[in-house]
């Protein structure tokens, strides 16, 4: 059986890869935005980013070249006795990795957890970007039923910032955050070459509580090609 709680050991081990993960999407998200033509839809921007974190993971981790999974299912949590909904839900990405400081194998799995949604002025009245990023989004990592996250201490969110200023931008984010009772995202330190870095933490009902949510968002005001091919719809975003 293994140990109650996380071992010490291997929460050292958890924020040397919540290091190395972001690190690996802070430069995923600088070669992204160095591209040309870049779609609007959030689904094409994930796939667009997925090509350039496997270029980050190779170039900045040549020795442990752990690649993210897009679009898989949470995976089962060896506390449920069946399939839960939460195994139904499917984060943007995912990096897995065994930890060889678990005593128990079936808990030996971690997974860092990426979120990622668009932010700057509506495109329709139905779907407002600012006020989706907390509500789809920040909230899937609270909420019991999406259980982004669950059994570990963070995870991430990519917000693909593609108007307003970065002012209106995070009030309207952290507004929509006191509204469902969620901490406001801090920002840390000054933007970097076109990535503006925050975190916030919060409690939930589930371990791991409090949880920390780390927030990068990519400027693409002035990269963004407006893609107006294709009929969006939710299942874009």
């Amino acid at each position: 059986m293994s140990e109650p709680g996380p071992r010490l050991r291997s929460l050292g081990t958890w924020t040397k890869r919540e290091t190395m993960f972001i690190v690996i999407i802070e430069r995923a998200l600088q070669l992204l935005q160095a591209e040309s033509g870049l779609p609007e839809s959030e689904c094409d921007l994930n796939r667009r980013l997925y090509f350039e974190l496997l270029k980050a993971s190779r170039d900045l981790y040549p020795q442990d070249p752990v690649p993210p999974m897009m679009e898989c299912n949470n995976q089962p949590d060896p506390d449920d006795q069946a399939r839960a909904t939460r195994e139904h839900k499917r984060p943007d990405f995912q990096w897995c990795y065994l930890d060889k400081y678990e005593l128990d194998p079936e808990r030996s799995s971690r997974q860092f957890t990426v979120e990622c949604k668009r932010l700057g002025a509506p495109r329709k009245e139905s779907w407002i970007f600012n006020s989706n990023y907390v509500t789809n989004g920040i909230c899937r990592f609270r909420d019991p039923v999406w259980g982004y996250g669950q059994r570990f201490p963070s995870g991430a969110m990519v917000g693909y910032w593609q108007s307003m200023e970065l002012v209106h931008v995070l009030k309207e984010v952290n507004d929509e955050a006191a509204r469902n009772t969620i901490p406001d995202i801090i920002p840390r330190g000054k933007q970097k070459l076109g990535i503006h870095f925050s975190e916030h933490s919060f409690d939930r009902s589930f371990p791991i509580s409090p949880f920390r949510l780390w927030h990068l968002w990519i400027d693409l005001r002035t990269t963004t090609i407006r893609n107006r091919g294709s009929a969006l719809s939710q299942a874009d975003f």
